[in-house]
């Protein structure tokens, strides 16, 4: 038979049954069973009715100091008396927390008059959708962590937030690549940062893409970047002897140095580095900004209309529909790939050097299949 849990106050076990109940209130409501889980879950034993019950009513007291429940009659926790503490038992209606009864099943339901809160609907909204596809791959367990942070600055938070989340995951599908390992790529992560916050040198083994070899580098961490859902860890690399940058589905192992110390270039700045670069171009002594412009067809320049591809992109309406794009960056060379993708739609009109790598680009592509 399972424990049963002792007669007495459990304050964290009682915060989670009142998360629990905030949780399930946009989907109608926390039932028993539920309530059990979320005591079990803090205190690993499994609780009787009577010990739910009597959670409920210090929840009852925590909205409104006044309010009593009924107490039961003596006789102890036997099974005959627990009988008496059903749902259809239960004393009251409590005060921020209501019951609705349906399928002979009673659901609690958080119903506290709060405040209003203090974010914005909209932004919330925004916030959640960006970071939602976090939540299906890499960050589905920071994710919660984030979003809870971000709205639970009122009770009533807390439950616009599962309200939120209840209705993405109801009407939002994530279709993108993503780690198939997501808690290696976390804890990948988190290594990394902690090698930066204490400035330690990390061993790394690093497939070497072109070729299929696996090199050991050691690397000075300087940060991680992000392009096209693509995380790169970049930093100074002592067998380079050159600042370089790693794609961290290709790290095999990362282990931090913990003898070892480096100090940051006292100029340098993630953000001045990569901000004016296509993805990750990376160059000593920094890059020249070239301009690139592209005739973009009607129909695919809505696309541009409506999404910043990178921080320079300026739209010019050219008549028909069309639209030229212009982009002042380093490392256009990192383009190709990108503009080839959009097939017949888009056009390099300048560089001239870049037009000639497309088109050597979709020649060897066409040679390939000859």
């Amino acid at each position: 038979m399972p424990e049963k849990s002792p007669r007495c106050n459990h304050p964290e076990a009682i915060a989670n049954i009142l998360v629990r109940i905030l949780e399930k209130t946009p989907t109608g409501g926390a039932t028993i069973e539920d309530l059990e889980e979320a005591y079990e879950e803090v205190k690993g034993v499994t609780p009787s009715r009577k010990t739910i019950y009597r959670a409920l009513e210090r929840l009852e007291l925590l909205f409104d100091p006044l309010a009593r429940g009924e107490e039961p009659e003596e006789g102890g926790d036997t099974d005959q008396d627990r009988s008496t503490w059903l749902d259809e038992d239960l004393p009251g209606p409590l005060a921020g927390i209501k019951r609705a009864k349906r399928d002979r099943k009673t659901y609690y339901l958080f119903d506290g008059q709060m405040a209003a809160p203090a974010f914005n609907l909209d932004e919330s909204i925004y916030a959640a959708l960006s970071l939602y596809p976090q939540y299906r791959g890499m960050l589905k367990d920071a994710y919660h962590k984030i979003m809870r942070k971000l709205l639970a600055e009122t009770l009533a938070g807390v439950s616009v937030y599962n309200l939120l989340i209840n209705e993405i995951e109801n009407h939002v599908h994530v279709a993108e690549p993503a780690p198939a390992d997501p808690k290696s790529f976390a804890h990948l992560v988190s290594k990394i940062f902690t090698a930066l916050r204490y400035k330690k040198r990390v061993k790394i083994r690093y497939l070497r893409t072109y070729d299929g070899v696996e090199t050991e580098r050691v690397i000075e961490p300087y940060g991680l970047l992000n392009r096209f859902n693509n995380y790169y860890l970049t930093g100074y690399c002592l067998s380079s002897k050159a600042n370089r940058i790693f794609h961290l589905v290709h790290i095999r192992s990362l282990q931090i140095i913990e003898n070892s110390s480096y100090k940051m270039p006292p100029s340098y700045s993630l953000k001045r580095s990569y901000s004016q670069a296509w993805a990750t171009w990376t160059q000593e002594g920094g890059s020249k900004l070239e301009t690139v412009r592209i005739r973009v067809c009607c129909g695919t320049a809505e696309r541009f209309r409506a999404i910043k591809f990178h921080d320079s992109q300026i739209i010019t309406e050219v008549g028909n529909g069309e639209i030229e794009a212009t982009f002042i960056l380093t490392g256009a060379n990192e383009m190709v790939p990108w503009i080839v993708s959009w097939g017949p739609d888009i056009k390099v009109l300048e560089p001239s050097w870049l037009r000639d790598r497309v088109t050597s680009y979709l020649q060897e592509t066409l040679a390939g299949y000859e």
